[in-house]
């Protein structure tokens, strides 16, 4: 029998291909060479806020073309001599429509940190019910660079909350709020007190259904330079009315990281890939396997396993996630380039959390052929 979820998001995703074919359909606007070089790069407003939208920004709002496609047809610059083009193909960037039909857009990053088109933005952008694009700046004081944050409508303003933000503009232990006023478009910071969930990003944020308050869940935190970043498991309330925060909930859950002791970059995702390779490629494709030893598959079957009785670990929806039980309680791994983490839900007996963690630092270790620990042991 057909999945019809499946069939709705297949569904939805060749639409969403169709129309970025039609925006990307409309032709570049006529620029000088002067107009282009003065409306090429990213820029912050002077006041609040600092109306700059310009023909060439508002095509790119409306194509969505990234920095590199753009600056290929308008025969830019390199971004290595003249630093990133703006774009609005943005990830982290909040949207949030209005009662009167105004979409907001709300700052985003632009690529990743290692490309030179990389950029973390700090405008707030309207597109109304008939296409009219409305760009704002605003002075760094104001409204920081901002990215993978929520944005919550009240009567008269969206509340921002969190932010991934720039490393060196990082604050240990504070959460960024900000009020966008829907009317002017201003920003002003909300100063807040109480015990806040921390520097968080990536996280949800819900209107209390009396509208007193913002509750917030999930999402990642920042726990300074040199720590690996960790999964906020608690639940968080702001008060509208005093800028108190309340923490709701404080679960006495195991989680602990794991790296390679010479904290370079691992290679799970190799392994990973090249087992798909081997299972699914075109006869005569490529390998990408750049390692002299072989990738250790049976590893990888032993992995986030505490014995050959244990389940298997089924990968959620979620990228790069993996869920297994040991015990009874419901355990799970985040992979990424530089470290696994793992939560349990509840708390493992000591003996038996032990002997999963050796053996997890033994798999990673046989996986990667380099020597594994944990984090802050």
């Amino acid at each position: 029998m057909e999945d019809k979820n499946l069939g709705t998001e297949w569904d939805a995703e060749i639409a969403e291909e169709q129309a970025d074919r039609r925006r990307k359909a409309e032709p570049a606007p006529r620029l000088s060479r002067k107009e282009f070089t003065q409306w090429r790069s990213p820029r912050t407003g002077e006041d609040n806020p600092t109306r700059v939208d310009n023909p060439l920004w508002s095509w790119l709002v409306r194509t969505r073309w990234s920095a590199y496609q753009a600056n290929e047809i308008l025969r830019g610059p390199s971004p290595l001599d003249a630093g990133p083009m703006w774009s609005f193909d943005r990830f982290g960037k909040s949207e949030t429509t209005l009662p009167d039909g105004r979409c907001v857009h709300i700052g985003g990053e632009h690529e990743d940190y290692y490309d030179p088109d990389f950029f973390i933005y700090n405008e707030v952008t309207t597109i109304d019910g008939d296409g009219e694009i409305a760009i704002h700046g605003y002075p760094v004081s104001v409204f920081p660079p901002t990215d993978f944050h929520t944005a919550t409508l009240l009567d008269d303003a969206i509340i921002v909350i969190g932010n991934l933000g720039y490393p060196e503009r990082r604050v240990l232990g504070l959460t960024p709020v900000f009020r966008v006023a829907t009317d002017t478009l201003s920003i002003h910071r909300v100063d807040t007190v109480g015990e806040s969930p921390g520097w968080i990003h990536k996280h949800s944020a819900v209107l209390a259904d009396d509208a007193s308050a913002i509750v917030v869940r999930g999402g990642t935190l920042w726990r300074g330079d040199g720590l690996s970043m960790i999964d906020n498991i608690d639940s968080w309330s702001l008060d509208l009315g005093t800028c108190r925060w309340t923490r709701l909930t404080a679960l006495d859950w195991q989680r602990w990281t794991m790296l390679r002791v010479d904290r370079k970059m691992n290679r799970l995702r190799d392994v990973r890939q090249e087992l798909w390779h081997r299972a699914h490629a075109w006869p005569g494709a490529e390998s990408h396997w750049k390692f002299d030893d072989a990738p250790d598959f049976d590893a990888l079957t032993a992995l986030y396993r505490l014995d050959e009785e244990s389940p298997m670990p089924r990968e959620g929806p979620e990228y790069n996630i993996f869920h297994t039980v040991i015990d009874g309680l419901a355990v799970r791994f985040t992979e990424d380039r530089f470290h696994v983490q793992a939560v349990v839900e509840g708390r493992l007996r000591e003996d038996r959390l032990q002997a999963l963690q050796r053996t997890l630092l033994t798999t990673l270790e046989r996986l990667d052929a380099s020597r594994w620990e944990i984090e802050g042991l």
